[in-house]
């Protein structure tokens, strides 16, 4: 434990992971690790828990949903949507009604690679609060008819069905590959991507790929390469378009969010660069002197895990003029006259196609809280 212990604080989940993957032992150390005194020592336990690519060990995850801290609840969620175990179903719907809105969005996509459908991040609460009560004095059409309106495909509801009659005790499968535990990309259908019979990307996925600069392509991280089906890479094609800069500036480098770990840099940003991108709510909900008690490392974790980072530019980097500054989406416009600004800025983020099905009122009826929610799940991976 004591060797565990340090790695975990040094953020070597990596090799924590591939230990416990090939050792017995050492898989207890890292079990045993979850409920270490540090948050920051749990936290990372769980991270190295996907790395060690071992679905038997939700139920220990699963505990790990009722920390007191929040990055260690984020955690666990994270992992669980990984792993996309039926056991685990129970404990993703109630997570969310977690007050973290990074604890709801992962259990929003674990939910979805699940029982693929709705995005679990928008259902009413009404109708949250029945399945998480069990469907009280409701008979089994009218389940069926409540799961048929929050648009659950009638496959998952059959599977729902069937694995709730189990309680939920549903055998572990230990079979899957990491990349097919890992899913598909969140949509609105049934899609999902074959596993490739040898490495690398299908002809009609790098040829819509093709159309991005090179050294955009080398910040993508290839596991979500491999997932990526015409569509979906159309989508963030279309997305990463956008962002570029125009011909005549200097490029500036765009990085993907994956949220799966933070890996360490040769030359890291200083304490007050990461303090100062941190979200407003995070700031709000974090004190000063917990922040400056965190190490370059942990801000940088914090960073990563709460928003979409672009490469921290170069200091000496001249600023462009604000006109500049960005290329606007084209559905901008449509969405401040009909939502207003502050949800045109979260909606904007969102693939044209994910947004369809969702009705208008509904997203004006949500609140930017749940509305951010649902961008996070959203976002393409």
């Amino acid at each position: 434990m004591p060797e565990t212990r340090r790695l975990l604080l040094e953020f070597d989940t990596d090799k924590v992971g591939h230990l416990a993957r090939s050792d017995t032992k050492e898989m207890k150390a890292l079990i045993r690790a979850f409920t270490d005194s540090s948050d920051i020592v749990r936290e990372r336990a769980l991270i190295a828990a996907v790395d060690a690519a071992d679905p038997t060990i939700v139920k220990e995850i699963v505990k790990m949903m009722d920390d007191d801290v929040v990055n260690v609840r984020i955690a666990a969620a994270q992992a669980l949507a990984f792993y996309h175990q039926p056991c685990t179903i129970p404990t993703l719907l109630k997570g969310l009604k977690d007050s973290n809105t990074w604890v709801r969005s992962h259990c929003a996509s674990g939910l979805s690679k699940l029982l693929n459908g709705p995005i679990w991040a928008r259902i009413p609460q009404d109708s949250l609060d029945k399945i998480l009560n069990n469907f009280p004095d409701m008979m089994d059409e009218d389940i069926n008819r409540l799961l048929a309106s929050i648009k659950l495909s009638p496959a998952a509801i059959s599977r729902f069905a069937k694995w709730r009659a189990m309680n939920f005790d549903v055998e572990i499968d230990t079979s899957l590959l990491v990349e097919e535990l890992e899913g598909a990309p969140i949509l609105l259908t049934d899609e999902r991507v074959a596993k490739p019979e040898v490495a690398g990307l299908s002809e009609d996925v790098e040829k819509i790929l093709s159309e991005l600069p090179e050294e955009i392509i080398a910040t993508l991280p290839p596991e979500d390469l491999k997932r990526l089906t015409p569509n979906s890479a159309r989508e963030l094609v279309s997305k990463l378009k956008v962002s570029l800069p125009p011909p005549e500036k200097k490029k500036k480098t765009v990085k993907v969010r994956k949220v799966t770990k933070v890996k360490k840099k040769a030359k890291e940003p200083s304490r007050e660069e990461f303090i100062r991108k941190l979200p407003p709510e995070i700031r709000e909900s974090v004190s000063d002197e917990t922040l400056n008690s965190l190490s370059i490392q942990e801000l940088e974790a914090l960073l990563a895990s709460t928003s979409d980072v672009k490469a921290i530019e170069d200091v000496e980097e001249e600023p462009e003029p604000e006109s500049a500054a960005e290329v606007e989406d084209p559905r901008m416009a449509d969405f401040v006259k009909k939502y207003g600004k502050e949800k045109a800025a979260l909606l904007v983020n969102i693939p044209e196609v994910m947004l369809e099905g969702i009705p208008e009122e509904q997203i004006k009826e949500m609140d930017l809280e749940t509305l951010e929610g649902l961008a996070q799940a959203l976002e393409p991976r």
